[in-house]
C-alpha cells in the first residue's frame, strides 16, 4: 500500500513534488497494489487543480486509487468537484483478502476534521461486525489521545474524537491512518501503538508537499502485507532521495495473519 496525504499544490514547484513522486514510485517502487490519498489532494478547489491531479495519477502504474476529503478539498465547494472527479461516494469500504479499509471524509470546512454522527454510526457498526478482519481505518487528521504529536490541538484533531475511542477501547482496529499535520516522518512519535485501544498502531503521513523551503522534503510511507504473516512493515519513502529511510523502518504486529486468498464464502 502507498500511503500519501496533503499533496495540496500552491505553486508549480509543488506540483513537481506530486509529479516526482509518481515518476520516482514507478522506476523505483514496484509491485504496490492500491495508493490511499488521506486528504488535502489540492490547496484551492478549482476544475484545474482537480483535473492537474487526475493526469498525474493516471500516469502511476497503481491502477487502484483510494481518496478522501480533507479541509482544502472542501474549501469554496463542499467537496462538489471531488465527487464529479473522483468519487461520488466519500465515506466508503473496501476489502482485501481478509483486509476491511474503511475511509472517512471531512463533512464540514475547517482546520479540524469533523466526521458526522450518522458516518460515526456506519464505522462502528463495521467494525463491531468485522472483528474476523483486519481493520484500517483513514481520516484525514488523526484522532485525539491517538498521541500522534499536534493532535492534541482542536484544530488539528477529529473533533469529538472520544466516539471512535470509546469503540477502541472495546474492538480492535489495527491501524488509523492519517495526515493533515505535514511534519516530517523524523519527528518522534509519527507511528504510535496504543495499549490502552486495543493495540491500535497510529499513523502519522507527511505531505507530499515540501515545506519550510525545502527543508521537509516530499515523503510519504509504504505499507507492506505478507500473505500468512501477522506482521506488518512501514516503511518511509523519501522521493526527493530517491530511497526508504532505513532508521524508520517499523514492523508491527497484527491482531491476526493476512489471508491474501480467502476461500470463497458459499451461501
Amino acid at each position: 500500500v502507498w500511503a500519501l496525504a496533503d499533496i495540496q499544490p500552491t505553486n508549480r514547484g509543488h506540483e513537481e513534488a506530486f509529479e516526482f513522486a509518481i515518476t520516482e514510485m514507478n522506476d523505483n517502487v514496484p509491485n504496490i497494489d492500491l495508493a490511499i490519498v488521506a486528504g488535502d489532494i489540492v490547496n484551492e478547489t478549482t476544475e484545474e487543480t482537480f483535473d492537474w491531479y487526475l493526469q498525474t495519477r493516471n500516469t502511476s502504474y497503481i491502477e487502484e486509487w483510494y481518496e478522501i476529503i480533507g479541509n482544502h478539498d472542501l474549501k469554496t465547494d463542499m467537496g462538489k468537484l471531488f465527487r464529479e472527479k473522483l468519487r461520488e461516494e466519500v465515506n466508503y469500504s473496501i476489502v482485501k483478502g481478509n483486509i476491511l479499509f474503511i475511509f472517512m471524509s471531512d463533512s464540514e470546512r475547517g482546520k479540524a476534521t469533523e466526521i458526522s454522527d450518522e458516518t460515526f454510526e456506519w464505522w462502528k457498526d463495521l467494525v463491531i461486525n468485522n472483528q474476523d478482519k483486519i481493520i484500517v481505518v483513514t481520516t484525514h487528521a488523526p484522532l485525539e489521545d491517538s498521541g500522534i504529536p499536534f493532535s492534541s490541538f482542536t484544530d488539528r484533531q477529529v473533533i469529538n474524537s472520544e466516539r471512535f475511542t470509546d469503540v477502541l477501547r472495546d474492538y480492535q482496529v489495527d491501524i488509523w491512518l492519517s495526515g493533515h499535520l505535514h511534519i516530517p516522518h523524523a519527528i518522534m512519535n509519527n507511528i504510535v501503538e496504543k495499549e490502552k485501544f486495543e493495540g491500535t498502531i497510529f499513523v502519522h503521513i507527511s505531505s507530499i508537499r515540501p515545506e519550510l523551503l525545502g527543508l521537509k522534503e516530499s515523503e510519504s510511507r509504504v505499507i507492506t502485507f505478507a500473505c500468512a504473516s501477522d506482521k506488518i512493515l512501514i516503511q518511509v519513502r523519501n522521493h526527493e532521495k530517491g530511497s526508504f529511510i532505513p532508521n524508520h523502518d517499523r514492523v508491527f504486529q497484527l491482531s491476526k495473519k493476512y489471508i491474501c486468498n480467502p476461500e470463497p464464502s458459499i451461501d
